[in-house]
């Protein structure tokens, strides 16, 4: 794959459900579908036991809903992204069924199958930029595991364990 593709990452904490990512991706004007040309969010909140999850793309590596979509509308770009073509999307729902995170929905009255195309236009995703508590990050993956590491280095190197406060 060619260069370091940016997701959307789930980071550590509780979103509290503020919704503000759904907001901001609204306003960025996620997807225009429909009769009514609505505008339809790439992102939902599922709540849970502890709080929200937030629900995106997660523009998997071997990507199912690419693989299982029968039209080839949703495929991976020359810049590592899935992305979908949704003029040749036939609305079978393939995509839906075979995505392990349920981040694909089915557009009521359309034969479309929407997900966050991750703001090609822009820098940092609208969602990500409106999330005040860190939940959603914008990183390579290699680069945020790698930070991951060294940071799990350094505890090791000064004895300072997770499940323990700092001394």
């Amino acid at each position: 794959m060619p260069g370091k593709t940016r997701k959307v990452i789930l980071g550590p904490g509780v979103c509290d459900g503020c919704g503000r990512c759904v907001e901001a991706c609204l306003k960025a004007g996620a997807k225009k579908q429909g009769k009514g040309n609505r505008t339809i969010a790439g992102i939902k909140l599922l709540k849970s036991d502890t709080g929200f999850v937030p629900v995106i793309c997660r523009n998997c590596e071997d990507a199912p809903c690419a693989t299982a979509c029968m039209s080839g509308s949703r495929h991976r770009n020359g810049k590592g992204r899935v992305v979908t073509d949704y003029t040749r999307c036939i609305g079978c729902w393939m995509c839906i069924m075979n995505c392990p995170f349920g981040a694909i929905e089915r557009v009521e009255g359309e034969h479309i199958a929407l997900k966050c195309e991750g703001c090609p236009d822009k820098e940092v995703p609208a969602c990500v930029a409106a999330c005040e508590r860190g939940i959603l990050g914008h990183s390579d993956i290699q680069d945020l595991s790698s930070a991951v590491r060294k940071k799990a280095a350094a505890r090791f190197l000064t004895g300072e364990r997770e499940d323990m406060p700092a001394k």
